[in-house]
C-alpha cells in the first residue's frame, strides 16, 4: 500500500465528543458565535462544521467562507479543536454538486444488470437506457440449468428506437403547421433465438440518477475528478485557513464515499487481469457461472486498487501536504483500507436504551466499530471515531446518548461523534435524521455532565490498550455471501457476549507481528488463537500463514455454519481474564472490555439491559472501582467467592487491578419510593399541536373545487394523501415530450379546536418555514395576519415567531385558516402550527381547558400536557421512617410511573442534584432530608417527540405511538 507520512501536528485531541454541528439555515455570526459558546459550557472539546441541506448562504462562497472564519475564531478564544468537513452536504466527492456540473466526464455510472428468461422464436425486449456492455443469452435445460458453453451474442442484435411520441403546431412552412416527433433513444433487441428455453444477461453502463442531492454524482474511480474535488474543496479551506492547519483546525472529514462503477474500469481490467471483462460480465450475476468466484474476486480487487489510488490515496497524501489529518467514516472493502486514514471511523451508534439489538459489531467494516478501532491500533493511529446517534428519533434522551456512548467507548472508539447538533431545528429541517442532542432539547441543561462522565472514563484510559489473546480473521475481501456474513456477526456477539476480549486482523497485521513458540506477538500483544471465519475466497497467503502457525503450535478455529459451536471451542482455548457469574440477572447482556498498559488493567462493564444484574467475580484479583462522577461512589464489595457488584439497568463501572484493596467505606443508601398524587407545574408555556387540517383547493374565485383531512407536510405530499385532481401546466413540447409541472394553486387549510377555559395568555406559535408561499392566516373572523406580524417568541424552540391571539379566541369552536397561494411542490402548510399558553390540551375533541395544578408523575396526557416539550416540575410529600445516618447518603429514589427522561431532585427546598439517567442515585448531605415528612421536587427535562411528532416513546414495548390515541399506561 503507498504510504505517506502523516501530519506533525500541534495537539493530539483528547478523547471525548467532537459533534457534527450542522450548519443548515440562514447563518448568523453571532448565532455562531453564542451556539459554540454553549458547547464550551457544557464540555464539548471540539467540533465538525457540517454544511448541511437547508444552509442558506452559498457553499465554499465568501459569504461562507466568513462565517468559518467566525467558527475558527472563536474556537480560538475557547481553546476548542475545529474539524472540517468536506463535502455539502454527503456523500464526499462532488463539492456540492460544483464537480460535476457541465463535465460529463466526471459524472458517476452504474452497471445495471437483468435477467430475461425467454422461449425461442422472435424476440424483442426494451433494455435499460444506458450503453449496452454486454447481452448475452444461453440455453438453459428443463431444470432451469444453465447452459454455459453454448452461448449466442447478442450485441449486435441491440439497436436504439425513439420510443416516446410528441406533437406540435408550427410547422416549417405556411402549408403544414402539424410537425410528428419522437424522442428518448432507447436500447432495444430484436432477435430470433432456436427454439427452447433461453436465459438473456443483459450489463448496461447508466449515468447515476436520482442520486440523493444532486441527481447525478462524480466518478470516484477518476483521478480528475477527484483531483478536481480537492480543488473545489480543500484548496479553499487551505487558502483561507491553511495557517491553522494541524493546530487549531485538525482534520477533514470524508463521509459514506464508496466505489462502484467507472467507464474506466473495463481497461484497467484488461490490463491487470490480462482478459476482458465485457465478456465476463453475465459471470457477475449467476453464482453457477464456472467463473463467477475468479471474475468476481477480480473486479473487487480492481475497483478496490482505483479507489484507493483515485480517492483515499489523493486525498491521504493531499492532507499529509498541508498538516492535516484524514478522517471520517465510509465502506471500506478491505481491512487494510483503514491505513490511509489519520483517525479512521465507523459508524455504529444508532440504539435507544433497552433495544436487546445492539448495533456495535456488524458484519460490514463500516458498521463495526471493533474493527475501526483495531485497524487504529495495529497500524499506529491515535484513535478512531464513530459517527453515532442518528435516526433515534426526537424521543431521543441523554440515557440514550450516555448509554450509546460508552458502548463504543468499550468498543475502543476514541472520538464520538454525534450526528448531529442542528444549528436550527425549524420546519423541515427537524427531520435531516434526528435528533439533535443540541440547545433546542429541553434537557441541554444538563448536558454537561455526560461529557463529564466520559471525561472520568477515557482518562484512565489513555496509553492502555484492548488486552485480547483472540484475533478475528476479517473476511470482507474473501467475498463472504450473506449467510456467512451472518454467521460472522453471530460470532461478533458471542464473543462480546462471553466476555472475551478480541481484535479483529487481516494479512497485513500477521505479517507485522512475530510468530514465538505457539502465540503471535503484534504490538503489545500475545495472541494465542485465530479465528477464521466462513468465507468463499480467503488470500491465498493468509492461509499459508495460518498453516506455518498451526505448525509451529498455534490454535487457529476455523469456524462453521453454527457460531455457537465455534464460541464453544475458542472457550476451551481463552478464559475470560475478568470472570464473572450473574446472581441475579443475566450476564451475557454485560458488555465489558479489559485495557491494560505495561503496569496494570482496567476492566469498563457496561450493563446493556434494561434489567438489574448482580454480578461476582470469582477472582483473586485485587480489585478497586473507580468512581465514574463525584455522584456515584464506589459499591463495589468483596464476597466469599471475589467480587461483588450489582448493576442498575444501563449502569457502568470501571474496575482497576490493585495491590491493596480499597479501604473507603461507601455512604449508606436510602431508597426512597416516589408516586401517588403530586402538584404539577409546567415551566414553559404548554402547547396545542395543530397537525392535522382540511385542506381545501381552491378556484379563481375562491370557491372550494375539493377537500380533503391532511397532516402538516409539503404540498407534493399532501397532493398524493389526498388524490387531489388537479390541471398541470404543459411546458415545452415539440421534438421532447411536454413535461407536466404544478400549476398556480390557491389552498385553503383550516383547523378547528374548542376553548373551555379563559385564554389570557395564548399565542399562534409557528417554526420559521413552517408556511412557504404568499400566505396569510386569519384566527375565527378576525384580522389577516402577514409573516411580517409574527413576532420572536420564548416558547417552543429557539427561534421560533408568535402572535398574540388571546382576545381573538372565544368560548366554543375556534377556527385558524390559512391561505396560501402555492406553484411549487415544496409549498403550502409544512410544518405543525401550535397555540402555546397556559391552558390544559385534551382530545376528543381536541380543546383547551383550565390546567388542573395536580396530577400524577408523567402522566402527560391525563396531565393536560400531551404536546408538551420543555421541563415540568412535580411535587411530593415524601415519609422517611428510619432514622438517618450522618454525613452523606447515597438516595437511590425509584418511580411508579416509566420515565428515561433527565431528571434533578430537590429536598425540603435546598440545592438540584442532577439525575440524568440510570441509576437515579445521588450524592446528598443527611441534613438535606429528615425523619418524616419531606417536601420532594423532580424536575423532569423532556425531550422534544411530544411537541415536533404528536408522539411519545414507549418504553415497555420499545415503539413509538401517537398521543392522541393511547392512554398514559397500557
Amino acid at each position: 500500500m503507498p504510504h505517506t507520512m502523516p501530519p506533525t501536528p500541534t495537539q493530539t485531541p483528547p478523547a471525548g465528543l467532537y459533534p457534527f454541528w450542522f450548519w443548515n439555515d440562514d447563518l448568523d455570526a453571532d448565532e455562531i458565535r453564542r451556539q459554540i459558546y454553549e458547547m464550551h459550557a457544557k464540555g464539548v472539546k471540539g467540533f465538525f462544521i457540517h454544511p448541511r441541506q437547508g444552509l442558506q448562504q452559498p457553499y465554499m462562497s465568501s459569504s461562507f467562507l466568513g462565517l468559518v472564519r467566525v467558527a475558527i475564531e472563536t474556537a480560538r478564544r475557547l481553546g476548542m479543536v475545529v474539524h472540517l468537513y468536506d463535502e455539502y452536504p454527503y456523500p464526499s466527492g462532488v463539492a456540492g454538486g460544483e464537480v460535476i456540473l457541465g463535465r460529463p466526464a466526471f459524472q458517476a455510472t452504474h452497471l445495471q444488470q437483468r435477467i430475461f428468461d425467454v422461449k425461442g422464436g422472435r424476440i424483442r425486449l426494451e433494455l435499460t437506457r444506458g450503453y449496452t456492455l454486454q447481452c448475452i443469452a444461453f440455453p438453459i435445460t428443463d431444470d432451469g440449468v444453465v447452459e454455459w458453453l453454448d452461448p449466442q451474442d447478442l450485441r449486435a442484435d441491440v439497436g436504439m428506437v425513439l420510443r416516446a411520441e410528441s406533437f406540435m403546431k408550427g410547422g416549417l412552412t405556411a402549408y403544414n403547421r402539424k410537425r410528428y416527433f419522437a424522442s428518448e433513444p432507447t436500447p432495444t433487441l430484436d432477435t430470433q433465438l432456436p427454439p427452447g428455453q433461453w436465459r438473456i444477461f443483459l450489463s448496461t453502463q447508466t449515468l447515476v440518477e436520482g442520486h440523493k442531492y444532486w441527481y447525478n454524482f462524480v466518478d470516484v474511480l477518476n483521478p480528475e475528478a477527484i483531483r478536481e474535488f480537492l480543488r473545489l474543496t480543500h484548496e479553499r479551506y487551505f487558502r483561507c485557513f491553511g495557517e491553522d492547519f494541524g493546530g487549531l483546525v485538525q482534520s477533514i472529514f470524508v463521509d459514506e464515499t464508496a466505489p462502484q462503477w467507472s467507464a474506466l474500469i473495463p481497461a484497467e481490467f484488461a490490463k491487470e487481469c490480462g482478459y476482458d471483462l465485457s465478456e465476463r460480465l453475465c459471470a457477475l450475476q449467476d453464482e453457477s457461472h464456472p467463473q463467477h468466484l475468479r471474475t468476481t474476486a477480480d473486479l473487487q480487487r480492481v475497483r478496490h486498487r482505483m479507489f484507493c489510488e483515485s480517492f483515499d490515496g489523493q486525498i491521504r497524501d493531499w492532507c499529509h501536504a498541508h498538516g492535516l489529518k484524514y478522517s471520517g467514516e465510509k465502506t471500506q472493502q478491505r481491512f487494510s483500507q483503514f491505513d490511509y486514514m489519520d483517525i479512521p471511523g465507523c459508524e455504529p451508534g444508532h440504539t435507544k436504551a433497552g433495544n436487546p439489538d445492539l448495533d456495535y459489531l456488524r458484519a460490514g467494516l463500516r458498521q463495526n466499530a471493533r474493527a475501526a478501532t483495531s485497524a487504529a491500533y495495529f497500524h499506529g493511529k491515535e484513535g478512531a471515531l464513530c459517527e453515532c446517534f442518528h435516526s433515534l428519533g426526537w424521543s431521543g434522551t441523554l440515557q440514550d446518548a450516555r448509554l450509546i456512548a460508552e458502548g463504543l467507548l468499550l468498543m475502543g472508539i476514541r472520538y464520538l461523534v454525534p450526528h448531529g447538533f442542528f444549528y436550527s431545528t425549524h420546519g423541515l429541517k427537524k427531520h435531516d435524521a434526528p435528533p439533535t442532542f443540541f440547545h433546542q432539547m429541553p434537557y441541554w441543561p444538563l448536558f454537561g455532565h455526560m461529557t463529564a462522565r466520559l471525561d472520568r472514563i477515557t482518562k484512565p484510559f489513555e496509553g492502555t490498550w484492548i488486552d485480547a489473546k483472540i484475533l478475528l480473521l476479517d473476511p470482507s475481501a474473501a467475498l463472504p455471501t450473506e449467510d456467512q456474513s451472518a454467521v460472522y456477526e453471530r460470532l461478533l456477539w458471542n464473543l462480546a457476549s462471553a466476555h472475551l476480549d478480541f481484535h479483529i486482523a487481516d494479512l497485513d497485521v500477521l505479517n507485522s507481528g512475530q510468530i514465538e513458540k505457539d502465540q503471535l506477538r503484534v504490538r503489545d500483544l500475545e495472541i494465542s488463537t485465530l479465528v477464521l471465519p466462513p468465507a468463499r475466497d480467503w488470500e491465498p497467503e493468509l492461509l499459508s500463514w495460518l498453516d506455518a502457525f498451526e505448525r509451529q503450535g498455534g490454535t487457529v478455529i476455523r469456524t462453521t455454519d453454527d457460531p455457537d459451536r465455534t464460541l464453544r471451542d475458542i472457550a476451551a482455548h481463552v478464559q475470560p481474564s475478568l470472570p464473572m457469574n450473574a446472581l441475579e440477572g443475566d450476564a451475557r447482556r454485560v458488555l465489558s472490555v479489559c485495557r491494560r498498559d505495561q503496569n496494570s488493567r482496567r476492566w469498563f462493564l457496561l450493563n446493556s439491559a434494561a434489567e438489574s444484574a448482580t454480578l461476582e467475580f470469582p477472582s483473586d484479583l485485587t480489585l478497586r472501582e473507580l468512581p465514574l462522577s463525584d455522584a456515584s461512589p464506589a459499591l463495589l464489595e468483596q464476597s466469599s467467592g471475589g467480587w461483588r457488584r450489582t448493576l442498575a439497568p444501563f449502569e457502568s463501572i470501571l474496575l482497576e487491578e490493585s495491590q491493596t484493596p480499597d479501604t473507603q467505606t461507601p455512604p449508606p443508601v436510602v431508597p426512597m419510593a416516589i408516586g401517588g398524587a403530586c402538584t404539577v407545574l409546567p415551566l414553559s408555556p404548554n402547547l396545542l399541536r395543530l397537525n392535522t387540517w382540511r385542506m381545501d383547493l381552491l378556484d379563481e374565485k375562491g370557491e372550494t373545487l375539493e377537500s380533503a383531512e391532511v397532516e402538516a407536510l409539503p404540498l407534493a405530499n399532501q397532493l398524493q394523501a389526498a388524490g387531489f385532481r388537479f390541471a398541470p401546466q404543459f411546458v415545452g413540447g415539440g421534438v421532447n415530450q411536454p413535461q407536466l409541472r404544478l400549476p398556480a394553486l390557491r389552498v385553503r387549510y383550516i383547523a378547528e379546536f374548542a376553548v373551555e377555559c379563559g385564554t389570557s395568555a395564548a399565542a399562534l406559535l409557528m417554526e420559521p418555514g413552517s408556511v412557504k408561499g404568499d400566505w396569510t392566516v386569519q384566527i375565527n373572523d378576525g384580522r389577516l395576519f402577514h409573516e411580517r406580524d409574527f413576532k420572536t417568541s420564548a416558547a417552543h424552540v429557539s427561534g421560533s415567531r408568535e402572535i398574540d391571539i388571546a382576545a381573538l379566541l372565544v368560548p366554543g369552536i375556534n377556527r385558524i385558516t390559512l391561505h396560501v397561494a402555492a406553484d411549487e411542490l415544496d409549498h403550502g402548510l409544512r410544518n405543525p402550527l401550535y397555540i402555546a399558553g397556559d391552558f390544559a390540551v385534551q382530545f376528543q375533541p381536541m380543546r383547551l381547558t383550565a390546567r388542573d395544578a395536580s396530577g400524577m408523575f408523567e402522566t402527560y396526557e391525563s396531565n393536560g400536557l400531551p404536546f408538551f416539550s420543555g421541563s415540568v416540575e412535580y411535587g411530593f410529600m415524601i415519609d422517611l421512617t428510619t432514622a438517618l445516618p450522618t454525613g452523606n447518603i447515597l438516595l437511590e429514589p425509584t418511580f411508579d410511573s416509566p420515565c428515561e427522561e433527565a431528571i434533578e431532585l430537590s429536598f425540603n427546598g435546598k440545592k438540584w442534584h442532577a439525575a440524568p439517567w440510570s441509576p437515579r442515585r445521588v450524592l446528598v448531605p443527611a441534613t438535606e432530608l429528615r425523619q418524616g415528612a419531606n417536601e420532594v421536587r423532580v424536575r423532569v427535562h423532556t425531550s422534544l417527540i411530544r411537541a415536533f411528532e404528536g408522539q411519545r416513546f414507549n418504553i415497555a414495548k420499545h415503539r413509538y405511538e401517537n398521543v392522541d390515541s393511547i392512554p398514559d399506561h397500557d
